[in-house]
């Protein structure tokens, strides 16, 4: 039996249909993507099954005894005074069980005999039921959860209000996972998650044993944790088989097929409208009033829907060849409490050349975006500087959305910023999907994709050859993505960025900036590069047999010959080499005193981008040798 059927769903968001006529079934263990554009009612069909909002039509069925748990894209702290006891809870059915035995205990303490006979039998009864839940380990569990999602015995004595961002989903993916459900639905569960809880989580998901519907943005997520995909679109759903990749692959191949049959038949409707017009008066008459028959029964073929998606293009201004350069950085940022130093971070000697993408990763809280703001001018190193190359324009993107006055409308802020005629602007905008009066609409009015774009709308107005990105695929929904990924790789000029979406960092980064335990360590590629980089050093190293004389004979086995101890180890002592070479080159570009003679500049870069794409084919044949 179906775990989940929804049968010819409608729903409202207000006074507009977001979906019209869905049906799909999830069944037990089956695990569910949900992908759309912002809008198309990804959210709204969660909170249906979870019962906070009434279908206007249609039906949604859950198997019995199905127990569900939802996490909401947005979330507010818990009302209790820790955040163990906000876990705890999680579980009402355990902790009113061990309420009763409390109870129970206590009457019989005071009962009579006569009494204690009833009460012993009451107590034997929830005392089974409390065992069931394996309510006496419970709250040992919770401990181990919390732990597990990265909340230590600190943070769990912390109220739920005092909670960061990242903490508090991780409170709440940790509640989730407490209550044993058979039915996840989870709403943008990567927000405010760095990588290791990213990954952390998609681990859990993929050993649970749960049904899930996941809403999700991060296609990386999506790819590794479900099973199918349903898309919705104007109000419908598409389901595809396989995981995101191949959603990715079946979309555009059912497209072309499906945009081949409307013109087939729109090709074939309009010469039988030619032959009716040509002859419809004549002697063939008669034929042409068939024709027309069949026609006006004809089921037309509609064409594939529109994909609702902004256009962006980003215009890179001329700058030196050299971009940052530096011996060093240590950068420091105060504790809450102004005592002392909250946390250091030390960088190594490095140089940025025009043109390079150097995405910066590391666990939240970690310096990432402080770091991005050494770059920029706005915070001063304690020790080391940051030499900045001439004609360089930078421009920043703030993840906070903090340069967006919320008093104004869209269209005065851009205005205010770039004194651009209206009417001008108006078009601009309508590339970004603010249509109509949507350009009257205040920042504060807005949602969080919205200001996203309006942010983005001032990196298009204003030329720059340095682009600093602070989390620039917060709140975009996947077109979107996609469409500034194309611009980003179109754009010309050199691109610092801070992410977590590793779909993006692949598709951008040619460097790597990884931040943990208060230092910077810089690699080559993007961050499967680097993925299969630990995968490599992790590996156990397999000792070599001795080699054998030539003169001794090797006694045939009669079967294929024997594979070498590790078919990865040639490839894997041309990588070495290859690193080492790259440092060695790298650590010349670091030295200042490089640029003092610019034909050995050209000659380095020259030489660290040829070592670079021979690295990254070695990574690529050392991955295929490691699977084999």
């Amino acid at each position: 039996m179906p775990l989940l059927r929804a049968d010819r769903l409608k729903l409202m968001y207000g006074a507009n249909e977001v979906l019209s006529d869905l049906t799909f079934q999830l069944e037990p263990r089956q695990r569910l993507g949900i992908v759309g554009a912002n809008g198309s009612g990804k959210s709204s069909l969660l909170k249906a099954i979870s019962g906070d909002v009434t279908p206007a039509a249609g039906s949604l069925t859950l198997a019995p005894r199905t127990r569900t748990a939802y996490l909401a894209q947005e979330l507010e702290a818990g009302p209790h005074e820790s955040v163990y006891a906000d876990a705890l809870h999680s579980r009402p059915d355990i902790l009113s069980l061990r309420g009763r035995l409390e109870g129970l205990e206590a009457a019989m303490a005071r009962a009579s005999e006569a009494e204690q006979v009833v009460l012993v039998e009451d107590y034997g009864s929830v005392q089974h039921e409390y065992e069931r839940l394996d309510g006496y380990a419970y709250d040992n569990r919770v401990a181990e959860v919390l732990h597990g999602a990265g909340l230590t015995e600190a943070d769990q004595a912390l109220a739920p209000g005092a909670l960061s961002g990242g903490q508090r989903r991780r409170l709440a993916l940790a509640k989730l996972l407490l209550q044993d459900a058979d039915l996840l639905l989870l709403d943008e569960p990567t927000n405010h998650l760095d990588l290791d809880a990213i990954e952390w989580l998609e681990g859990f998901l993929r050993l649970s044993r749960a049904g899930m519907l996941i809403v999700s943005h991060d296609r990386r997520f999506l790819e590794h944790t479900t099973d199918d995909i349903l898309e919705l679109q104007a109000g419908l759903g598409e389901w595809y088989p396989g995981n995101y990749q191949q959603y990715v692959r079946l979309r555009r191949e059912r497209r072309a097929v499906r945009q081949k049959e409307y013109e087939a038949q729109q090709d074939y409707i309009a010469r039988t409208e030619e032959f009716i017009r040509r002859y419809k008066a004549g002697q063939r008459a008669r034929e042409a009033r068939g024709r027309q028959t069949r026609l006006d029964r004809l089921a037309r073929v509609a064409p594939p829907a529109d994909d609702q998606q902004i256009r962006i293009r980003l215009k890179a201004s001329v700058t030196s060849d050299l971009i940052f350069q530096s011996d060093g950085l240590t950068l420091s940022y105060p504790s809450p409490s102004g005592e002392g130093l909250g946390w250091g971070l030390k960088v190594p000697a490095f140089t940025i050349n025009a043109g390079e993408r150097v995405a910066i990763v590391g666990a939240n809280g970690s310096g990432k975006t402080s770091l991005l703001k050494a770059l920029l001018g706005e915070l001063r190193p304690l020790a080391g500087r940051v030499k900045i190359g001439p004609r360089v324009a930078m421009r920043y993107y703030d993840q906070h959305l903090a340069d967006l006055d919320p008093s104004k409308t869209v269209l005065s802020e851009l205005q205010d910023a770039f004194g651009l005629p209206e009417e001008t602007l108006r078009t601009f905008l309508g590339r970004l999907l603010f249509h109509g009066d949507d350009a009257f609409k205040t920042i504060r009015s807005l949602s969080g994709g919205e200001k996203s774009r309006v942010a983005l709308a001032k990196l298009m107005l204003d030329d720059a050859g340095l682009l600093l990105l602070d989390e620039p695929t917060n709140h975009l929904d996947i077109p979107a993505q996609e469409m500034l990924e194309e611009a980003l790789q179109d754009f010309e000029g050199t691109i610092v960025f801070v992410s977590h979406d590793r779909y993006f960092i692949d598709a951008i980064a040619t460097r790597l900036w990884s931040v943990e335990d208060g230092a910077v360590t810089m690699h080559l590629g993007n961050y499967s590069d680097l993925e299969r980089r630990r995968q490599r050093l992790a590996r156990p190293v397999v000792a070599a047999e001795p080699r054998k004389s030539a003169r001794t004979p090797v006694p045939s086995t009669g079967g294929p010959a024997a594979r070498p101890a590790s078919s990865t180890a040639g490839v894997e002592d041309r990588i070495d080499e290859l690193e080492a070479e790259v440092r060695r080159i790298e650590e010349q570009l670091a030295d200042h005193e490089t640029y003092d003679d610019p034909t050995r500049v050209a000659t380095l870069a020259q030489s660290h981008e040829d070592a670079s794409r021979r690295l990254r084919a070695l990574y690529q044949e050392w991955e295929q040798a490691a699977g084999e």
